[in-house]
C-alpha cells in the first residue's frame, strides 16, 4: 500500500488495485500451480503490453475459479482498468504477494472496506469481536458434536470462518474431527465474492448464497425454515427514529417491529432460526436497548419475560470503519430454554486506539470471557446481592423483576455500576486530584517567578525584538543542518518492532506540543538499534513529520538521546562546522511558526500522498541574526513556553479535580442490602 498503489493503478481507482491484491492472494491459496505460472511470467515482464496481458490473465483465472463454485465474478474488468507505469512495477506487486502470510487477506479486506466505504453502512466485523461472539455462543456445546452455524448477513464470512476454526480445536491441543456445517447469506454482490474467496482461503466450504430480499420477506431458498445450533450475525443498523406505525407484514413471535427500522426484525429472525438449546450472537446498536418507541419496548418486554436475553456486552466506541455508533453484543437463547436473569457487562473502557478506530486485543477478549465465566458460575449469589465480582470488566446480573422496573432496558450502562465499592473509591480519587492540582499550582508560581516580566510588557522592547526588526541575512536550511529522513519500512517496519524491545521509536503521533512524548509505545531491540545507528536521535535534534499530517516539529530532550526515528520522521541536526553560527533552539522556534508550518504543509501537499521531501525542507530560507540575538530570542520564547505549559497543567488538573468532585457529590451511594430479597426491594432508591 505504498508507492506501488499509484504506480500500478494509474488512472484507475484504488479499489481496482485492491482487487488485484485480492486476486493474487486468492490464486496463491486456491490455485497455487496457476499462481506459480503467473509469478514466473511476472518476473520476466519487459513491456507494458506484456503487463496488460498478465493483468487480463490474472483476472480471467480468478473469474474462472469463482465461477467453478457458482459465484459470478468480474475481476477481469476491474484489472483491465489498471495502467502500470512500468512492467517492473507490476512484477513487484506479484513478488510482494508471494512473500506475505495467509493472514494478509484480512488486512486487504480492511483496506478495501476503508476505501470503498461499501455504501449504506456496510462494514466488516472486527476480528476480535467475531472471536468473542463465537466463543460465547459455541462454548456451551459438546465439543464432540458437530455444530450447525448460520449467518444471515455474512459480510466477509468472518463468523463462519471463526466458528469452523473454534470447533476444529475447541481449545484443545489437537484438532478434533467435529467440523461444523456452515451456511450464510449475503445481499451484496461485491461482498458475496469477497466472502467466498475468504472462506475458501481458510478451508471452509463456501456455502454462501446471494439473496436480494430481506430474510423475513423471502420464504424461498434451499433450506427454508431450517434450524441451527448457532446463529451469528452483524446485521445492518437502522439508527433513524422510526415512525410510530408498526409493520403489518410478517409473522413476529415477540411483536411487530416498527416501520423503517429492522433492528428487532433481525433479532426475531435470528431467534426463529435457533433449534432448542441453541445460542445466537448478534450485534445491536446501544440505542435499541433502551429505545422509547412503543413497538421496541413491547418486543424487549417479550424477550425478557420469555427468558431469551442471556447476556448483553457494551463494546468500546469507534470499533467499526463505517460507523461511530456505539454497539453491544446480545447473546440470545430460544424461549424453549429460558433464563431467569440477564448478565450485563460494560467493556466500553477497553481496547486501544489504532488510527481512527479502537481495537480489542486478545487480552481484552480473554478478560471479557473470564468475567462472563465468573458471573456464570456465581450468578445465583450475584442475583441476590447485586454485586460485581473482582473481575476486569464491570458487570451485573439483573433479575427479570428488576428489568421490569427499568422499563425493560437492555443497555448495560443502565445496569452496571461504575464503581465496585461506592464511597470507598471516591475519596482517594478526589484526594489524589487535589494533590495534583496543588502541585501544579506550586509549579506555576515557581515558573512565574523566573519569567522576565519585561517580555510581557507591551511598552518595553527587549533587544531581541528590536534586533529582529533589522535586516538579517537569509540562508537555506540545508546549509546549516544535516537533514536525514527516517529509515525505510524494510529496515524498520512492524517486523522489527517488538514488545520486548528497550529502544523507543518516534512516530508522528508522538510529536505533541513541540515535544516528543514519553509514551514510548513502539520499541526495538538493542541489536536492531545498533544496525540503525545512522537514524539515532541526539539531544537538541529537531524532528519533523515526513509523511501524513504535517504539524509543529519537536525538540529532542537529553533523556531521549539514543531513540530512533521512524520512517515517517525527518531529523534536522546542526552541522559541526556551523555550530558557532546557529543555535538549534533558534531554528526550532522558527520552524514552529505558523507560517513555517503552513509552508511545509504546502510542500507536502504538492505530492500524490502528503509527504515532505528532504530537499524541499532544505530549501526553506531562514533569517540568521548574530548568535547574541538568537540567544535572547530563545530565552524569551523559552520562558513563555514554560509559562504556557505550567498554565495548561493547572487547567488540566482543575478539570480532573472537578470530575472527581462531581463523581463524589453526584453518584448515588445508597446500596440495597445484600440479603434483601428481590421482591422486597423498593422500586426506587431513597436519596
Amino acid at each position: 500500500m505504498g508507492d506501488l498503489v499509484d504506480r500500478v493503478r494509474g488512472a484507475a481507482g484504488v479499489l481496482d488495485y485492491l482487487n488485484l491484491l485480492l486476486c493474487l492472494h486468492f490464486l496463491r491459496g486456491a490455485a497455487p500451480e496457476r499462481f506459480d505460472s503467473l509469478a514466473v511470467r511476472a518476473r520476466a515482464l519487459r513491456t507494458l503490453d506484456e503487463a496488460a496481458q498478465l493483468l487480463k490473465d490474472i483476472g480471467r483465472a480468478t473469474d474462472e475459479d469463482m465461477r467453478g463454485i457458482g459465484v459470478h465474478s468480474s475481476m477481469l474488468q476491474a484489472l483491465e482498468r489498471l495502467e502500470p507505469r512500468t512492467a517492473r512495477d507490476l512484477g513487484k506487486v506479484v513478488e510482494a504477494i508471494d512473500c506475505l502470510t495467509e493472514d494478509v487477506f484480512g488486512l486487504i479486506l480492511d483496506e478495501y472496506e476503508r476505501q470503498a466505504a461499501l455504501g449504506s453502512g456496510e462494514f466488516f466485523t472486527p476480528r476480535a469481536v467475531v472471536r468473542l461472539m463465537t466463543r460465547l455462543t459455541c462454548s456451551p456445546f459438546n465439543p464432540d458434536k458437530p455444530l450447525s452455524v448460520y449467518d444471515p448477513y455474512a459480510r466477509d464470512g468472518g463468523f463462519l470462518i471463526e466458528a469452523s476454526a473454534f470447533c476444529a480445536s475447541n481449545g484443545q491441543e489437537h484438532a478434533l474431527d467435529a467440523v461444523p456445517r456452515t451456511y450464510g447469506e449475503t445481499r451484496r454482490a461485491d461482498t458475496w465474492r469477497l466472502a467466498t474467496m475468504n472462506l475458501l482461503l481458510h478451508g471452509v466450504a463456501p456455502s454462501l448464497d446471494l439473496k436480494r430480499t430481506l430474510p423475513w420477506q423471502d420464504s424461498s431458498g434451499r433450506t427454508p425454515g431450517e434450524l441451527f445450533d448457532v446463529v451469528l450475525s452483524n446485521p445492518p443498523f437502522n439508527m433513524t427514529d422510526p415512525g410510530r406505525e408498526e409493520r403489518r407484514e410478517g409473522q413476529w413471535a415477540f411483536g411487530a417491529p416498527p416501520v423503517d427500522n429492522d433492528n428487532f426484525a433481525w433479532v426475531q429472525y435470528c431467534l426463529a432460526r435457533l433449534r432448542p438449546g441453541g445460542r445466537a450472537g448478534i450485534i445491536m446498536p446501544n440505542k435499541a436497548g433502551n429505545s422509547s418507541h412503543k413497538a421496541d419496548r413491547t418486543i424487549r418486554a417479550n424477550l425478557v419475560e420469555r427468558g431469551c436475553v442471556e447476556c448483553v456486552i457494551a463494546l468500546p466506541a469507534q470499533m467499526f470503519t463505517g460507523t461511530s455508533v456505539p454497539v453491544s453484543v446480545w447473546i440470545l437463547r430460544p424461549p424453549t430454554d429460558p433464563c431467569d436473569s440477564t448478565l450485563f457487562l460494560n467493556a466500553r473502557h477497553m481496547g486501544t486506539k489504532n488510527g481512527p478506530r479502537r481495537t480489542l486485543s486478545p487480552a481484552d477478549v480473554e478478560a471479557i470471557l473470564e468475567t462472563h465465566h465468573a458471573f456464570a458460575i456465581s450468578g445465583e449469589a450475584l442475583h441476590r446481592a447485586q454485586r460485581t465480582p473482582d473481575t476486569p470488566v464491570p458487570g451485573a446480573v439483573v433479575s427479570r423483576a428488576d428489568l421490569r422496573r427499568s422499563d425493560y432496558s437492555l443497555n448495560p450502562l443502565d445496569h452496571v455500576e461504575r464503581r465496585h465499592d461506592g464511597e470507598t473509591d471516591a475519596a482517594p480519587a478526589l484526594a489524589h486530584a487535589q494533590e495534583q492540582l496543588a502541585a501544579a499550582e506550586a509549579h506555576l508560581r515557581q515558573v512565574q517567578q523566573t519569567v522576565d516580566r519585561r517580555i510581557l510588557d507591551a511598552n518595553h522592547r527587549v533587544p531581541a525584538v528590536y534586533a529582529a526588526a533589522r535586516p538579517v541575512p537569509m540562508v537555506a536550511l540545508s546549509s546549516l543542518c544535516e537533514i536525514q529522513a527516517g529509515p525505510s519500512y524494510s529496515k524498520l517496519g512492524k517486523k522489527q518492532r517488538t514488545a520486548d524491545g528497550t529502544v523507543p521509536v518516534v512516530f508522528p503521533r508522538h510529536l505533541k506540543d513541540q515535544r516528543v512524548t514519553d509514551e514510548a509505545d513502539e520499541r526495538v531491540t538493542p541489536d536492531t538499534a545498533r544496525r540503525l545507528r545512522a537514524f539515532e536521535l541526539h539531544d537538541q535534534d529537531i524532528v519533523c513529520v515526513r509523511s501524513g499530517a504535517i504539524t509543529q516539529p519537536a525538540l529532542i530532550q537529553p533523556s531521549q538521546t539514543g531513540w530512533l526515528m521512524s520512517p515517517n520522521i525527518i531529523r534536522l541536526r546542526v552541522s559541526e562546522q556551523h555550530a558557532h553560527k546557529v543555535l538549534p533552539e533558534y531554528l526550532f522556534h522558527y520552524l514552529c511558526l505558523d507560517e513555517t508550518v503552513a509552508w511545509m504543509q504546502d510542500r507536502a501537499a504538492a505530492t500524490a500522498a502528503p509527504s515532505l521531501r528532504t530537499d524541499s525542507l532544505g530549501s526553506l530560507r531562514i533569517p540568521l541574526p548574530d548568535p547574541t540575538v538568537q540567544h535572547e530570542t530563545v530565552t524569551a520564547l523559552h520562558h513563555l513556553d514554560e509559562l504556557d505549559r505550567a498554565h495548561r497543567a493547572v487547567a488540566s488538573c482543575v478539570r480532573r479535580t472537578r470530575t472527581a468532585l462531581a463523581d463524589t457529590l453526584l453518584t448515588p451511594r445508597t446500596r440495597t442490602a445484600p440479603d434483601t430479597p428481590a421482591h422486597d426491594r423498593p422500586d426506587k432508591e431513597t436519596p
